[in-house]
Order: C-alpha cells, then sequence, then structure tokens
C-alpha cells in the first residue's frame, strides 16, 4: 500500500503529536509538523507532501489565503482543516465531517491518492 506523505500544522504541540500519533497507527506516513503557517510555506517548498492537516482552532491558520498559500502550484495537494472544537473536519472543496473518528481522518487522507 502506498503511503501519503502528510504535514501537520498547529501552533499546539500537543494537539500535532496526537494527530501524528493517531495517522501513523493507521499507517499514514507523516513527514514533518509546522508551528505555523510561515514555518510550513518554505518548508513545502522543498518537500513533497500529498496531504496537509490544519490545526482549524489555531486564529492564524482560519484565514481563506491559507489554502493558496499551503497548495502553491501543486493543485492534487490534499488541504484538510481539523478541529477538536466540535469535533469538526473541514476537507477543502469536499465536505463536511461532524464528530470525527480517526479512522474518518486516515480515510480523508487516503481518498486523495
Amino acid at each position: 500500500m502506498e503511503t501519503c506523505r502528510t504535514l501537520i500544522i498547529s501552533g499546539h504541540p500537543l494537539f500535532a503529536e496526537a494527530i501524528t500519533h493517531l495517522l501513523r497507527e493507521g499507517g499514514v506516513e507523516v513527514v514533518a509538523t509546522a508551528g505555523s503557517l510561515d514555518a510550513a510555506v518554505p518548508w513545502l517548498r522543498e518537500q513533497p507532501v500529498e496531504a496537509i492537516i490544519v490545526d482549524h482552532d489555531d486564529p492564524q491558520l482560519r484565514d481563506a489565503e491559507v489554502v493558496s498559500r499551503l497548495v502553491g502550484h501543486d493543485e492534487d495537494r490534499q488541504v484538510i482543516f481539523l478541529t477538536l472544537s466540535g469535533n469538526q473536519m473541514i476537507v477543502h472543496h469536499r465536505e463536511r465531517v461532524e464528530d470525527v473518528t480517526a479512522a474518518d481522518l486516515v480515510g480523508a487522507i487516503r481518498a486523495q491518492r
């Protein structure tokens, strides 16, 4: 099975660590975490990733421009906004999922492959 290289962006280390653990248990390759959008964008220019998990509770990461900065020239790159507040996941350009489980998150990442 092909793995999906994933980046997690969150200013909350515990959130990033927990999501990393869940994804790795689901067979997803987490290649890095970034504490901010500004830290993630230069990294993305150098590293190929297929999916990005964005901590939607972080006020810096709620702006609509976030998606365009993260996707850049790679329109196949999946951006998933995830929040523990209300337990919701928004898969960019696709759907909103309520009562999210780890299987929902892994499934959203794998769906793009």
